[in-house]
């Protein structure tokens, strides 16, 4: 909240909260009704977010219903020994199942991802990947599989939005 705070100082927009609502909404392209997000503490100290609402694919510009992408996969290394570890939105992560993690679609937006002919339906269910990594779509390593980019480890896929969460 701190850094949405200190960019709407940067741009001169906060003390008009119209106008900070109108601009996070034309950035993000959904309103601050349609993502509202509750902060559960656990007992260790730390947090993770359970999403109240999650903005539909219905929200997304029409244009957006397709694109390429340069895609990788997770699920092995350091994320594949942590018997609790949690996805952005809330639920354990499992390298097996048929998700993926990008920056901006809505969690539970359903993909068709093509790549080298072979298809796999997946759900967004994290954030990611990291920006400077050059790559848009992460897929788990059971969705990674089924199309054939593991041997690869990156490769260009077409990606179609189906359906909202």
């Amino acid at each position: 909240m701190k850094r949405v705070s200190v960019v709407l100082v940067v741009l001169g927009l906060s003390s008009v909260p119209a106008a900070a609502e109108d601009f996070l909404s034309k950035l993000f392209g959904v309103s601050g009704a349609q993502q509202q997000q509750q902060m559960h503490f656990a007992r260790a100290g730390g947090h993770h977010r359970q999403l109240e609402s999650v903005p539909t694919a219905e929200a997304m510009p029409e244009g957006a219903r397709s694109f390429v992408a340069n895609a990788s996969f997770y699920g092995g290394g350091p994320r594949r020994y942590e018997p609790n570890a949690h996805t952005a939105s809330g639920e354990r992560f499992n390298q097996w199942d048929l998700t993926a993690a990008h920056r901006t679609l809505p969690i539970g937006t359903r993909l068709l991802v093509t790549h080298a002919g072979r298809s796999v339906v997946v759900r967004i269910n994290d954030r990611g990947p990291a920006a400077w990594t050059g790559r848009s779509l992460d897929l788990s390593r059971g969705a990674a599989s089924r199309i054939g980019l593991i041997s690869r480890g990156t490769g260009a896929v077409q990606v179609q939005v189906l359906n909202g969460s």
